[in-house]
């Protein structure tokens, strides 16, 4: 009896342990489709664009995409020849990009200035070293950043002391205060060579730590400059920011996620009221290389604005209503851009009626974070045990269903979040084809963080250009520290000419409706026209800067030569200076051309445009010129026609 009980039980179990396998299965089943697990995004890399470009320009670069790829593996080992790319464009505009395979002799001979930079001066060919030597000698000027072997033997320093771990900038030749005194407060995060005495015959023109580091070499009629420091190094952490040597944020993100206010490269930017990035910059273009080959520049913002303010608005609940402050901006002749998340509620009316008043519409990105993302489900027909973040790209596809045009080109990581990695956001962006991000921002303080106000060209981890440019909030929602919006006016239009990117979230005035903060955005227009600055969408911003890299300038230089009768005291008497001719293409109308104020010992004396000879006859017109500054270096503007302008300047 005993026995058969037990058979009878052996031969239920297996279906008890079906049964009550499928009983959990389907508890399992509902329990995740309830609570789905999630999963990690997918997202799409750029790796970058090896950029050559053979442009009308005056200034050339030569940089090798194999040894920067080829150089690091760590941070600081890595080679960031192509932010030489940025410094040209920024300061200058167009630029020609050349390889060793793409260099071409014509290339050299139409150059005024030729920049080698790190990743090609080891291993120079001699023919190259043979023709940059002609070219000096010819009347160009020549830099060579941190040159090995045959070429720091032929122009630089000796460099027997090594590298050495840069603290401070101890001197700038020709930069008075308060520029100055903002240069040597710039935080250092690069290397240099010391050498064991100076190079014969040069004059130095910047110092690290009292060892020179920037200094030129008369060569036959031109200049060699050697530049002995990781110039790369040095913009790349200040404006892109620093990571560890393993390329990931620095901080404790247990939490809370990455943020872009984890890559600010020292302690001390935070609150900065200088664009250090730019200041550095600006000295190295018109400081140094106009010192010895003068260089006409575009301006860097439309007509006479001495620097722009960009209002972003961010929303992600308030939909058609996050554009209300879009009226009133519309009254002062102004626009802005919204940045609208794909859970706000916008829709196709609101999004109509914003581009119709002149905005734009941008994505406020839910980075694929816990704190951020938006999930979508994912399994299997009905069945969806999985959720998944929203990539960019579907993001992006969801909001351009929403708009009357079928681009979006400006975005924001809300919140600032990002990836635990330097540079993975900028490169899942720049596949997506966004031309301008504004995540780098430090949450309440306001200030150059990032060192700079202006978009600048972002690298991936092996230093290659990503085309995406990256624009920094300067003044962020609900500011505590940091400098107020009057005071970095003031520092923009008395000389460093920045980008200030406001952002705003309207929702804020309509949970704590106060009216001191609502006067106070409205004061901002009467300071932005007071201090003589323009206010621009980031679209807009992006779309001039795009101009001024894709426009053309050509220049000459005649040196003690004789200059025309007009500028001639008295019609018996001869005068001798110096002619700066100049071709310029201009892409759009409201760009302008600045031109040194002085070259060499000789004062600017006047300008005429459309100079050609008709007949034997010189015909041309008087151009009236405006005065302009770059950190305090005298400059003179010259507004342009849209297409091509010929100038002759005369120096005495």
């Amino acid at each position: 009896m005993v026995v058969s009980l037990r058979r009878k039980q052996a031969n239920v179990l297996p279906y008890r342990v079906a049964l009550w396998s499928l009983v959990a299965l389907i508890a399992a089943v509902l329990v995740l489709h309830r609570n789905p697990i999630a999963v990690d995004a997918d997202e799409q890399l750029s790796a970058g664009v090896e950029v050559t470009r053979e442009a009308r320009a005056d200034v050339l670069v030569v940089l090798d995409y194999e040894v920067i790829r080829q150089s690091g593996p760590s941070f600081s080992e890595r080679d960031f020849s192509a932010a030489w790319i940025n410094l040209v464009e920024q300061e200058f505009g167009p630029v020609a990009i050349a390889t060793p395979q793409t260099l071409a002799a014509s290339t050299l001979d139409e150059s005024r200035v030729i920049i080698l930079t790190s990743s090609v001066t080891a291993d120079l060919p001699s023919s190259t070293l043979e023709a940059v030597r002609r070219r000096a000698r010819e009347g160009s000027l020549v830099i060579v950043e941190r040159p090995r072997g045959e070429l720091r033997a032929q122009f630089s320093a000796n460099g027997r002391a090594g590298v050495r771990r840069a603290q401070r900038l101890t001197h700038a030749d020709g930069l008075s205060d308060p520029f100055l005194s903002q240069l040597r407060q710039t935080p250092m995060a690069t290397d240099f060579i010391g050498s064991t005495s100076p190079r014969e015959g040069a004059s130095t023109l910047l110092s690290i730590d009292g060892a020179p580091v920037i200094y030129a070499l008369p060569v036959g009629q031109g200049h060699v400059i050697t530049v002995d420091f990781d110039l790369g190094e040095q913009l790349v952490s200040l404006q892109q920011g620093r990571p560890d040597e393993n390329y990931r944020l620095r901080g404790d993100h247990g939490q809370r996620p990455p943020r872009t206010s984890d890559l600010v490269a020292d302690e001390k930017l935070p609150g900065a009221e200088v664009p250090y990035a730019d200041l550095l910059e600006r000295y190295i273009a018109h400081g140094v290389i106009a010192r010895y080959a003068p260089l006409p520049a575009f301006w860097a913002y439309p007509g006479d604005a001495l620097g722009a303010v960009v209002f972003l608005h961010e929303d992600a609940r308030l939909g058609d209503g996050g554009a209300w402050m879009l009226d009133y901006e519309n009254s002062q002749r102004a626009n802005s851009t919204l940045l609208s998340s794909i859970d706000s509620g916008l829709t196709k009316e609101g999004a109509e009626s914003i581009h119709k008043r002149g905005g734009e519409v941008g994505l406020l990105w839910r980075y694929p974070h816990p704190h951020t993302a938006t999930y979508a489900p994912d399994g299997f027909g009905a069945f969806q045990p999985l959720k998944r973040p929203l990539t960019i790209e579907e993001q992006l596809n969801q909001m351009r269903d929403l708009l009357p045009i079928n681009y979006i080109r400006t975005t924001r990581s809300i919140d600032g979040t990002w990836a635990p990695t330097w540079s993975a956001p900028l490169a899942a962006l720049a596949e997506a084809n966004i031309r301008i991000d504004a995540s780098y921002a430090v949450p309440g303080h306001s200030g150059f963080a990032f060192g700079t106000g202006l978009p600048f060209l972002a690298l991936s981890d092996e230093g290659i250009p990503l085309g995406l440019r990256e624009l920094p909030i300067i003044v962020p929602p609900h500011r505590l520290q940091g400098p107020d919006f009057a005071t970095l006016l003031e520092t923009s239009a008395g000389g460093h000419h920045q980008t200030i990117t406001v952002a705003i979230d309207p929702g804020a005035f309509a949970d704590y409706p106060n009216v001191d903060d609502f006067e106070e955005w409205l004061s901002m227009f009467e300071s932005i026209e007071s201090h003589q600055h323009t206010v621009m969408n980031a679209l807009r911003l992006d779309a001039f800067q795009r101009s001024r890299r894709a426009g053309s300038i050509r220049s000459r230089l005649l040196r003690n030569t004789e200059l025309p009768a007009h500028t001639r005291e008295s019609a018996d008497r001869a005068r001798t200076g110096t002619i700066m001719r100049l071709t310029i293409e201009a892409k759009e109308r409201n760009m302008s051309v600045v031109i040194p104020a002085t070259i060499g010992d000789r004062s600017f004396l006047g300008a005429r445009s459309g100079t050609r000879r008709v007949g034997g006859e010189l015909m041309s017109s008087e151009v009236e010129t405006f005065e302009a500054s770059l950190i305090g270096l005298q400059l003179r503007r010259v507004p342009l026609s849209q297409g091509f302008n010929n100038f002759e300047f005369y120096y005495d």
